[in-house]
């Protein structure tokens, strides 16, 4: 039997293009198809909220059971789907079922990146993306106290200041110079890199892990440069790439990522994606991005799970990026790219600050540091695109201050 609507993914941005489709469609079934062992949850909370104590694991799910079986979802758990037949619109999964679709989304999101050296696949080295990986670090916490971490991505930054709140010795390896360097100009990465340290983070900079050699209750790495490291557990945060394969066997459109218009329809009218793994044309920029981030992924499913529905409406949301080491508190909307022009504005020297990014003297994006609530102005400006001078936004939010 076919069903109406068809998803694979169990993110944000599948939860929400139920939401999406509900709004629009409250009959058409719906069966969602997730690799993991557990329905869409908060994944931010996995390397923040939920070491500080802040949070517990029975608070992780976005919804609760009962929320899938009131809008008639089918979830179905730890099922891959492997092969996409669009011209058919069929699914095969990798025990051999076989789904049919009215209209399928993709929302695969992103894969972690591997660990490039010899003796990778050692059991002592693990990558941070999901639940499982949450719960099998937290089971062996009581018998771990020296981390290393390798990358200097947002998890890798975050999971460094929470685990040194639970007084584990952690050295952070970074390829480059600083944490965040496609975010961060230098003159806030090298600062957030002295923040780390003293929190008590051992940073290695511009190195990486070429070869690691398991020992008697340790890891021994050697990297690069010719440092070498003893610890217990490397985990690896290099960040991902978008899941593109059953796009890509399907002859759908992909480029950086599944390529999607503003309604979020692939090159196949009856294919759809959102979130991480999608790129779309981001209208208040005027430019085609992919965005990772959990804002994105709820905001875009929800999108484009009304369009599946018939909704026809352009998605024009502005994603904000938020994340946190230890009691630095960052939250950034628009274009977040240290490529462009930067200019960093302290209102409480070392304390709270923005960063704007500029093209032409025009703001592109800007990242707020412990100034919560400044979002909606942010968004405001960006989409004025007005050329504004480095004495009005210096001028711009301090009263808020």
């Amino acid at each position: 039997m076919e069903t109406r609507y068809c998803i694979v993914g169990g993110g944000y941005a599948a939860a929400a293009a139920i939401d999406g489709i509900r709004a629009h469609d409250t009959q058409g079934r719906i069966t969602l198809f997730t690799r993991e062992n557990h329905r869409p949850y908060q994944r931010p909370l996995l390397s923040k909220d939920l070491w500080y104590g802040e949070a517990s694991v029975e608070r992780v799910p976005l919804h609760a059971d009962g929320w899938y079986e009131e809008r008639g979802v089918d979830v179905r758990l730890r099922h891959e789907i492997i092969e996409l037949d669009a011209d058919h619109r069929r699914l095969y999964d990798e025990m051999g079922g076989v789904f049919e679709y009215g209209d399928l989304l993709l929302a695969t999101g992103c894969r972690p990146r591997r660990l490039r050296a010899e003796g990778a696949e050692s059991p002592n080295v693990g990558y941070f993306r999901d639940l499982e990986d949450y719960l099998a670090l937290e089971s062996r916490m009581d018998r771990i106290q020296h981390i290393t971490l390798v990358g200097g991505g947002f998890t890798s930054v975050e999971m460094a200041a929470a685990l040194r709140s639970r007084d584990k010795e952690i050295t952070l390896l970074i390829a480059d110079e600083y944490p965040l360097p496609r975010v961060l100009p230098r003159d806030l990465g090298l600062p957030l890199l002295e923040f780390l340290r003293d929190l008590g983070v051992e940073t290695v900079s511009g190195d990486m892990i070429v070869r690691i050699e398991e020992g008697s209750g340790l890891v021994h790495a050697r990297t690069h440069l010719g440092n070498e490291l003893d610890t217990q557990l490397i985990l690896v945060d290099q960040g991902g790439d978008p899941v593109l394969d059953l796009a890509e066997a399907a002859g759908i459109g992909i480029d950086d990522g599944i390529v999607v218009n503003e309604f979020g329809a692939t090159s196949d009218p009856h294919v759809w994606a959102a979130g991480d793994v999608a790129e779309f044309p981001c209208l208040p920029l005027g430019q085609i991005m992919r965005v990772e981030g959990c804002d994105h992924a709820t905001m875009h499913g929800r999108a484009v799970g009304a369009n599946m529905a018939g909704a026809a409406r352009a998605y024009d949301h502005l994603p904000y990026k938020w994340f946190r080491v230890g009691e630095m508190q960052f939250e950034g909307v628009g274009e977040l790219w240290a490529r462009l022009d930067t200019e960093l504005v302290w209102f409480e020297p070392g304390v709270k600050g923005a960063v704007f990014y500029l093209r032409e003297d025009r703001i592109r994006g800007v990242l707020f540091i412990n100034l919560p609530g400044q979002l909606a102005r942010a968004r405001k400006l960006i989409r004025e695109g007005a050329v504004t001078t480095a004495e009005e936004r210096a001028r711009l939010f301090e009263v808020l201050v």
